[in-house]
């Protein structure tokens, strides 16, 4: 009670010169910002502010490390920590990214700026496709069920390479079968990355998608199947880099369900996490 009669009669100052320097957190990191190398890479990419309306009140880092904060930890928006830009901020800027293309636009840069670190060519000859399908808890939006993997939800079809970098994602109700959700995918792959020459797949994409990327797309399909009688976990050739990938994607607790209302959100925010790997790859020493 003292304590608190001197607070109250402003005996008891909080925030002093010695005590202010103590509780400031305006130099710390949390582990899902962007290193100041990470932020030399990804500046240049993104949009450019417009001219009009009120100058920018927070740093557009900042920004981005409230978006990577609710990515990384798949937590609702307006839980942000108070010492991040607010809300409505990071998901205005969000949705800029999102709708505007942004994302898949940096998302390639990256890769090609990732494989030519690696001593690679930029663009990929070899592409391996797969689909995750994932549980849905967004309150309204495209959802269907998976009779396979008995999943009500949707469904992730992407696309990488023999690195592992992820090429492009779409995303779809849990109900499209893989093949057809995969030959629009496909489609886009080829205009992205025109030098891709092989498509690598499993025993879920059949004859359809096989007869329509090789005559229509004029792009060599090879099949990767499981062997006979195998039971449980198998390490496939070239298929393995995708389920890797898959793995280190959903890494981001925001990909482990799916929130989002609108398909081409959750399609961002895979891209969104694949920048994320992208990054940290480039600046790695």
């Amino acid at each position: 009670m003292a304590a608190r009669r001197e607070w109250l009669d402003g005996s008891t100052v909080a925030w002093t010169k010695e005590n202010r320097a103590r509780y400031d957190r305006r130099n710390q990191r949390y582990p899902s910002d962007l290193t100041p190398d990470e932020w030399r890479e990804l500046e240049p990419l993104l949009p450019v502010a417009q001219r009009i309306g009120r100058p920018r009140t927070y740093s557009l880092q900042e920004v981005i490390n409230g978006i990577l904060y609710v990515q990384r930890y798949g937590i609702p928006w307006d839980a942000l920590p108070k010492d991040l830009p607010p809300s409505s901020i990071c998901y205005d800027y969000w949705r800029v990214l999102v709708d505007g293309g942004h994302l898949e636009r940096i998302n390639h840069h990256l890769v090609m700026r990732d494989r030519e670190k690696d001593g690679r060519e930029a663009s990929p000859t070899l592409a391996i496709i797969d689909a995750q399908s994932v549980k849905c808890d967004a309150p309204q939006g495209e959802r269907g069920y998976d009779a396979g993997k008995k999943v009500f939800g949707r469904k992730r079809h992407l696309v990488v390479d023999s690195g592992g970098r992820l090429l492009a994602v779409s995303v779809t109700p849990a109900n499209v079968q893989d093949q057809d959700g995969g030959l629009a995918l496909v489609k886009r792959l080829v205009r992205l990355y025109p030098w891709v020459e092989t498509i690598v797949v499993d025993g879920g994409y059949k004859k359809r998608f096989i007869d329509a990327v090789q005559s229509g797309l004029r792009r060599a399909v090879e099949v990767v199947l499981r062997p006979e009688g195998a039971k449980g976990f198998v390490l496939l050739p070239k298929r393995w880099k995708v389920e890797q990938s898959i793995g280190a994607l959903t890494g981001s607790r925001r990909l482990k369900t799916d929130y989002e209302t609108f398909l081409h959100v959750s399609a961002g925010a895979m891209l969104f996490a694949s920048i994320g790997r992208l990054l940290a790859s480039i600046t790695m020493d």
